[in-house]
């Protein structure tokens, strides 16, 4: 059986959560844990997130769907504010597998050249006296501090992503795969494609013109047959868009 980790992405839709430096938390929150999902995917890990798009998503929500997952580990993906710098990273009090994990993602992270605030415990937070899998806040950077110059860029906040994931595969004991290549693995779910593809796919899959070949490989797909299947559907689009016929003038 496949280890399963959620990931939990702070804020989302109506809820910005913090801003400053021209940068908005929800939208960094999102960036870095997409980032995490497809380096954790690539290495065989099945995961789920809190949200994948800009959308409303309060922490009640997100326990509740990650306590029906019934993942092996939970990571809560923030950003801080407030006027300081560094990582940090919370877990339950007496939680010593949640603990692990953080300081696993706390190396990786360092290795970036980013500083720590250490990893605390605290009882405080909804996410961890909620979460029934060993569970971690991480609050990456200070949006607002100093240090919002190391993740300010989409490669930045990547970067910090795949430290996130690497601190994961370390705690679940998966050696590190530098180059695995995509096109070698399959993909169960639309959400475990990379980003670029889930559109195409995900309208296929709505429209009924794809379905999954059941059981518990769902879709079944290589990344060369998605990517097949998207050019399909574009080519598809532009036919059909050429031979609609074009709207008549309103009567005189």
């Amino acid at each position: 059986m496949a280890n399963k980790i959620f990931i939990g992405v702070g804020h989302g839709g109506a809820d910005p959560g913090a801003r400053a430096n021209g940068l908005v938390e929800k939208d960094v929150n999102l960036a870095v844990a997409l980032a995490m999902r497809d380096v954790l995917v690539r290495h065989g890990v099945a995961v789920r997130m809190s949200r994948t798009t800009d959308k409303d998503d309060t922490v009640q929500q997100e326990v509740a769907e990650c306590n029906a997952y019934q993942p092996d580990y939970a990571v809560e993906v923030h950003s801080n504010a407030g006027g300081g710098t560094g990582f940090e990273a919370y877990t339950y009090p007496g939680s010593a597998r949640a603990v692990a994990l953080a300081r696993n993602i706390e190396r990786q992270v360092m290795a970036l050249g980013q500083t720590s605030r250490g990893v605390k415990q605290t009882s405080r937070f909804y996410w961890l006296r909620k979460t029934t899998a060993p569970a971690v806040l991480c609050e990456g950077f200070f949006l607002d501090g100093a240090d919002h110059q190391k993740f300010r860029t989409p490669e930045q906040q990547q970067a910090l992503g795949t430290a996130y994931a690497r601190g994961v595969l370390q705690t679940l004991g998966i050696a590190w795969q530098q180059d695995a290549p995509a096109a070698e693995k399959r993909y169960a779910t639309v959400d475990e494609l990379p980003a670029d593809l889930r559109p195409a796919i995900q309208a296929l899959v709505d429209s009924g013109a794809l379905r999954g070949v059941g059981g518990s490989r769902g879709l079944d797909l290589t990344y060369d047959m998605a990517r097949m299947l998207v050019v399909s559907k574009r080519y598809t689009d532009i036919e059909a868009a050429t031979m609609r016929p074009a709207a008549q003038p309103p009567d005189q």
